[in-house]
């Protein structure tokens, strides 16, 4: 059986944010201790050990010094550490890491507010039996109740919906810090992050997007010295409704919207799609004033857009017609 684990092992972390196992060895690693100690405090062997305290160590959530022969474990001093620690130590009677490893803490990162099981499966991508069968130890214990359905946590235990997010907003930042020190992460979810870099980055799940996307679309605009990705393992190129969204997030003035604007004009996007994308980066609003203002040629301008005749010029600027 002990010759399985570590395959087991990598299995579930691929899948998950963290393993059971992953997050007993994070609780037990407090104080520095040495490999072996490890293994004896959990009661497992040396090189199983070795193998959770190297995935911990590829996820950022620890990394290891040796004198000698002797190998210590550091834990990051991330808020999702801090957060585990303060729960383990507020409720040492509850099995944390028994409790949150594997898709709960994928299902705990959209319980920030009750939330149907059918909803809460979509959100996390399982399937709504692993809701159930993720979320039933935890109403054992009194941390989650159902009210009319929906799942919520009880007060003293909503930390652990931001602990989730913790743990993913760290994985997101370690997945860019393999590649760039200088980045800002703009837009966030569980899988997917938009971050904006002084350097380019080339890897399959980072995305162009931005300013420089625009070129595919035949849309020259001014090249700016800062890099914009979408990172994504599931999706492939940027669509123009992501796109658009983008730049909104990137930063939401009256030149980011001009561009918009243009983009909108000469490509056609599907509405409907767009209005869904835009929720999904909480841009829902911009939009709809964009595509009220094409609609009525102007006559209605919120806030942040040009006047009809400066986008008019813009567009014939770019050969786009309006």
């Amino acid at each position: 059986m002990q010759n399985y684990e570590p395959f087991y092992l990598h299995f579930v972390f691929v899948q998950h944010m963290c393993s059971e196992a992953e997050l007993r060895v994070l609780v037990a690693a407090g104080g520095e201790p040495t490999v072996s100690a490890l293994a004896e405090k959990l009661d497992r062997s040396v090189s199983y050990v070795s193998e959770l305290v190297e995935q911990l160590a590829k996820s950022g959530l620890v990394h290891t010094t040796r004198s000698g022969k002797t190998k210590r474990v550091h834990r990051s001093s991330t808020r999702a550490v801090e957060l585990l620690d303060q729960f383990a130590q507020q409720y040492p009677h509850i099995p944390f890491p028994e409790l949150l490893g594997g898709a709960t803490l994928r299902i705990l990162y959209y319980l920030d507010e009750p939330t149907a099981p059918t909803e809460l499966a979509e959100q996390a991508e399982v399937h709504r039996s692993t809701v159930y069968r993720s979320l039933s130890p935890l109403q054992h214990r009194g941390i989650v109740y159902r009210d009319d359905g929906d799942y919520a946590l009880n007060d003293d235990f909503e930390g652990l919906a931001t602990l989730a997010r913790e743990f993913a907003h760290h994985r997101n930042r370690t997945r860019v810090e393999a590649y760039t020190d200088t980045y800002t992460i703009l837009w966030e979810s569980l899988d997917e992050f938009l971050v904006g870099t002084d350097e380019p980055i080339e890897a399959d799940a980072f995305h162009p997007t931005g300013p420089e996307r625009f070129q595919a679309y035949d849309l020259p605009l001014l090249a700016r010295q800062r890099r914009y990705y979408l990172y994504s393992e599931s999706s492939g190129d940027v669509s123009p409704a992501e796109l658009c969204c983008h730049i909104l997030v990137i930063g939401d003035d009256t030149r980011s919207r001009s561009y918009c604007l243009l983009l909108l004009s000469e490509v056609d996007i599907d509405r409907d799609e767009l209005l869904d994308v835009a929720t999904t980066y909480g841009v829902e609003a911009a939009v709809a004033d964009l595509l009220e203002y094409l609609d009525t040629e102007g006559e209605t301008r919120a806030e942040g857009l040009p006047t009809w005749e400066e986008f008019s010029e813009l567009a014939e600027e770019y050969e786009v017609a309006v």
